[in-house]
């Protein structure tokens, strides 16, 4: 059956209850019923059942998804004992020796995500740096744009990643139908300059940092972190609670570095050697290895074997009880379950989206009509629109990929750019959504709110997003990268530049009304 513009309705009304109220959960599932009860003929009671049977417990059940909610849970675990053992206290104390201003801190945030690039960085980057961030008084949204930046999109181009062989496999696929003898590593890697959206995702934090340009709501959250020495708001409602229970009066102030190098060893050590294991290393070689991998089974492992070392290590230089040891791990798992529902809600309602055809439909009211220089643009706009309504990335590829490399080989459009366009859409709507996993992640990373991460972090993607389209449109006409990727970095750079100095002097202005 077709929906129409009925499937808009369920993840629009989600996403406006939620930025009105910033009850995530409660919107996602208030999103989801609506949806279920339009595809049971508008039987609220039949739609009720349905998004419990049909959607949620599939959603749980999934594998993939249940090994990342065993992921999200663990990764409370491993940070609460980092705290409640002074391990991240210790790091902090030792790392702003070295990165002791504001720029420094944010740009080794920036500079460590490249440790990751096996994977999207934001949970295990945001326990590692947190507590640097926090010292030097950078904001928690803060942090969760640096690290949103930094996941999706330097994923969505490693080709070591879960995205890499998922993208490829897209590309091989549509490359067998057209035809084409072209090698889809290869396409892979030609498509990564004309990835305008998440490349400049990447570079934008850099502009931000260095230039100080931090503008919209993003600029008040850092003049209060920067003033007042506040993180976050007094509403915010954080992803990663820390100042319940354990905190209170079990935090020591005597670790030493120790405490901290012994589980980030034991983290990273476990997790490269599940990979190789799992990913056969002496018949697959290291590159081969880390495509056959299954990492999030490494990432799980290393947490729990971090954990199991920063316990032991406690337990013996602290002489800290085993007891109160487990319960602090134990507190650092249920902090998290409410990232899991968010989660589970999430995926509900993309799924609901696939079932009412929503990608499909806005796919085919945007696709006649184009002109050719002009369909590297509309490719990028369309998939940014059905990943902001679905808050799924993957989704606009599986999508849009049919659909942009025929389309583009039919009017002469070289593919890399089509691919490009596709997966630069998906990044910036991924983004853009409060729906979506990966934004949910980073809020946790951060430990912020999850709603102020997104309005913080909107402006940002909206300004990348709108510089990548110029480029797309560039790239539309030259067909060249680097012409492409220089005029997104003036368009973008420019508007960053105009609007942080209106945010200045619009603060000024206040400043000197309330003096006056």
């Amino acid at each position: 059956m077709e929906y129409g513009f009925l499937s808009l309705l369920p993840p629009i009304l989600a996403i406006i209850i939620a930025i009105i109220t910033k009850q995530t959960i409660i919107s996602l599932f208030i999103g989801v019923w609506l949806g279920a009860t339009i595809i049971n003929s508008w039987n609220p009671l039949v739609g009720f059942t349905y998004t419990i049977t049909d959607t949620m417990i599939p959603s749980i059940a999934d594998p993939w998804n249940a090994s990342l909610l065993l992921l999200v849970t663990t990764t409370g675990g491993f940070v609460n004992i980092l705290r409640t053992t002074g391990a991240a206290q210790a790091f902090a104390e030792a790392a702003t020796k070295k990165f002791n201003t504001r720029r420094k801190a944010q740009n080794f945030v920036w500079g460590s995500s490249f440790l990751f690039s096996y994977t999207e960085p934001v949970l295990i980057l945001g326990a590692v740096t947190r507590p640097i961030t926090d010292k030097i008084k950078i904001s928690r949204v803060k942090l969760a744009y640096i690290l949103d930046s930094m996941g999706s999109p330097m994923a969505a181009m490693s080709p070591i990643s879960s995205y890499g062989p998922f993208i490829t496999g897209l590309i091989a696929t549509q490359l067998a139908a057209l035809s084409l003898s072209d090698n889809p590593w290869g396409m892979f890697i030609q498509m990564i300059p004309f990835n305008l959206y998440g490349v400049f995702a990447m570079i934008g934090v850099l502009f931000v940092i260095n230039l100080n340009l931090d503008i919209g709501p993003m600029y008040q959250a850092e003049k209060k972190a920067i003033t007042t020495g506040k993180l976050y708001g007094d509403h915010d409602k954080l992803m990663m609670d820390e100042d319940e229970g354990t905190e209170k009066g079990n935090k020591r102030n005597d670790a030493d570095i120790f405490s901290f190098l012994i589980p980030m060893i034991l983290l990273l050590g476990t997790i490269f050697s599940v990979i190789f294991w799992t990913g056969n290393i002496g018949e697959n070689g290291f590159r081969g290895a880390f495509l056959n991998a299954d990492i999030v089974l490494g990432i799980i492992s290393g947490f729990i074997c971090g954990s199991a070392g920063g316990i032991i290590y406690a337990r013996l230089r602290y002489g800290k009880s085993l007891v109160n040891l487990f319960e602090d791990f134990t507190n650092g798992l249920l902090k998290l379950m409410i990232v899991t529902l968010i989660l589970i809600m999430a995926w509900s309602i993309g799924s609901i989206a696939t079932t009412m055809g929503l990608g499909e439909y806005i796919a085919h009211i945007t696709g006649s009509y184009l002109p050719s220089f002009i369909v590297p643009a509309i490719i990028f706009l369309v998939g940014a629109f059905i990943a902001f309504a679905t808050g799924s990335s993957w989704g606009v590829f599986s999508i849009m990929m049919p659909i942009a490399l025929p389309m583009a080989a039919a009017i002469d459009i070289s593919l890399p750019i089509a691919i490009g366009a596709v997966i630069s859409g998906g990044l910036m709507g991924d983004h853009c959504s409060p729906i979506s996993d990966t934004t949910i992640m980073a809020s946790t990373g951060a430990a912020a709110d999850h709603i102020e991460h997104v309005k913080t972090q909107l402006p940002y993607a909206i300004i990348i997003g709108i510089s990548a389209a110029t480029g797309f449109l560039s790239a539309g006409l030259t067909q060249n990268a680097i012409v492409s990727m220089v005029i997104t970095a003036a368009v973008l750079l420019s508007i960053l530049y105009f609007l942080n100095r209106k945010a200045k002097k619009e603060n000024l202005k206040v400043s000197l009304e309330k003096t006056s």
